[in-house]
């Protein structure tokens, strides 16, 4: 049976519950007739391949491949992913394993933000829950990036699962009875100078690490695609504008996390630890800074009581504190150049959103062309929100 997933031209095909000599023609078959580039192959219903749906599901990637298209398998049994591992056709095709399912009923998130919110599970273990709409391989590229900081010495949790709720998908990290850096400063607001210098540090050993360019997409190529993207919302001037911005970020060859903030950080027995590593990247490290900037220092926007709990008026102390704390060690022509480009730094996080939750666009558009953009340019500012 297909299945078209609009607005993409991608088609979900599903897979019957043998792939083998017996069917692998038919389908083999059918696959030619669609006219179709790019497919998601379905295998909940499969219980079972042969070396002749391997041979098909190979000659189909090949042929896909040489004309510029696309195959991924999904919801993948522990047996059938077995065979594929053995054959080696997982390590040339994309192939992911049937999730776990898992439910929240009556649990609270811990924390919320635009894109997700993080559950406790149990004292050992989070789940971060991706909104509803929020493409299921975020989660699994997610994984792959906390894997990849963990190996790098970076304090980050281990991210072992990738699950569904609902129509939705996360990542579960272990845990180990940490608590969420945001509800330790609601508990203790008297030390938030102490605070900031905290996420200070965990920021800084971020930016002192090289990120594997094989590994970790480069930050400022994401932003010219995301701007192309929004580009149709936009007018030219606030296109070129934002372009030339972008531009002129300096190259850099340490990574970012781009969504650094409190509630993205857990404390265990006194130690960070850093979750959510889903824009794990290599970039300049201005990226992170406009994000606490975005988060905590434009109290228009109101995210940081969305995003922390924290209230406005403290997040925005905390920020000031961040600030003093992140360029106490920089040049001052490095903190004039933040100073002079922040709200351009601070809408970065909103430009990536446009891009992939539709139910927020037409907002964050309007805050974009109708609050943010004045300000970088110093020209009438409407509150957009």
């Amino acid at each position: 049976m297909h299945k078209d997933l609009p607005p993409t031209n991608r088609m979900k095909v599903d897979i019957p519950s043998r792939l083998d000599g017996s069917t692998a023609s038919a389908f083999e078959r059918s696959l030619a007739q669609i006219g179709i580039r790019d497919f998601v192959f379905d295998f909940g219903e499969c219980r079972f391949v042969s070396s002749a749906g391997i041979r098909v599901l190979l000659s189909a990637f090949k042929r896909l491949s040489n004309s510029g298209g696309s195959l991924v398998g999904c919801n993948i049994s522990e047996e059938v992913h077995s065979v594929f591992e053995i054959s080696g056709l997982s390590q040339i095709i994309r192939m992911e394993k049937k999730r776990r399912e898992i439910t929240l009923d009556g649990v609270k998130p811990i924390s919320a933000g635009l894109c997700g919110e993080c559950f406790r599970l149990d004292e050992e273990a989070i789940v971060k829950l991706y909104l509803e709409g929020v493409d299921p391989s975020v989660a699994e590229q997610e994984k792959k990036y906390a894997k990849a900081a963990f190996v790098m010495g970076i304090p980050t949790a281990i991210s072992y699962d990738v699950v569904s709720c609902g129509n939705r998908t996360g990542v579960v990290f272990e845990m180990l009875d940490a608590s969420l850096f945001s509800e330790v400063i609601r508990n203790d607001l008297a030390n938030l100078d102490s605070h900031a210098q905290t996420l200070t540090d965990v920021m800084k050993t971020l930016h002192t690490s090289v990120g594997d360019p094989a590994v970790l997409p480069n930050m400022k190529a994401r932003f010219r695609d995301y701007l192309l993207e929004i580009s149709s919302f936009l007018n030219e001037q606030e296109n070129l504008y934002l372009l030339e911005k972008l531009e002129s970020i300096p190259d850099a060859v340490t990574c970012v996390h781009f969504d650094l903030h409190s509630s993205n950080l857990m404390i265990r027995d006194g130690e960070p630890i850093i979750i959510d590593m889903g824009d794990f990247s290599i970039g300049h490290y201005l990226f992170d800074v406009g994000l606490m900037f975005t988060i905590y220092g434009i109290p228009e926007l109101a995210f940081c009581e969305l995003a922390t709990k924290i209230p406005v008026d403290v997040g925005f102390e905390f920020w000031r504190s961040f600030e003093r704390h992140f360029f106490a060690d920089k040049s001052a022509e490095e903190y004039a150049f933040f100073d002079e480009n922040r709200y351009f730094f601070g809408s970065l996080r909103i430009i990536y959103t446009i891009t992939f939750l539709p139910q927020h666009r037409e907002r964050l558009i309007k805050t974009l062309k109708d609050f943010l953009i004045p300000k970088m340019m110093n020209t009438q500012v409407v509150l957009a929100i």
